[in-house]
């Protein structure tokens, strides 16, 4: 029955973390319900709807052995001793890692242990790394100013060439205006009739 019972808990943890692009495996620490719960809600929150999960370390390892850590990695067997958590989901491994920095900073005994990002097995002092990376927002809005400054740039550059062009043309315009009216005015005065 026990062994049964293992392998449909490894069936679900590789079920819940196919496709994923990274977890971070993590030691809570002796946390309160409050402060477990406190750490989810800002997971759910901050991280784009990450969860985290206790894990049981022997079926954890095989889970993760065969999804993201591969079967003989030594991080893995580091990362799964004594007690552990997995957080996964929501926007991935960058805001996780920010969200769990912010923690560690309030909640002292909560370390990290060990993480995948982007396919690349990471050491517990390798995700704090992670945190200051920019996240896929922010990468967004770089890329979209580095490919919109120049037209933004040409844009301007029309503007005032343009702005330039028009001003002229009005500066002639008023011109001939008040030379027309000036005309207008002594032209007529001198006739006799």
């Amino acid at each position: 029955m026990a062994k049964a019972l293992k392998q449909m808990m490894v069936a679900e943890y590789e079920r819940e973390l196919e496709g994923l692009d990274g977890v971070i495996l993590i030691d809570t620490g002796p946390m309160t319900v409050e402060a477990s719960q406190e750490l989810r809600h800002d997971l759910r929150e901050k991280a784009g709807g990450a969860r985290l999960k206790i894990l049981h370390n022997r079926t954890g390892r095989l889970a993760l052995g065969r999804t993201l850590f591969g079967e003989e990695s030594a991080v893995l067997e580091e990362a799964l001793s004594g007690p552990s958590a997995i957080v996964f989901g929501g926007d991935g491994p960058i805001p996780i890692a920010k969200v769990l920095r912010e923690w560690k900073r309030k909640f002292k005994p909560l370390r990290v242990k060990g993480a995948v990002a982007e396919g690349e097995v990471l050491a517990a002092d390798e995700v704090e790394g992670l945190a200051d990376l920019p996240d896929l927002p922010q990468m967004r809005g770089m890329l979209l100013s580095t490919v919109l400054g120049p037209a933004r740039g040409i844009a301007m550059s029309l503007q005032a060439v343009y702005g330039g062009i028009a001003r002229a043309l009005q500066a002639n315009i008023d011109q001939q205006d008040d030379g027309a009216d000036g005309n207008d005015e002594g032209g007529d005065g001198g006739s006799c009739e």
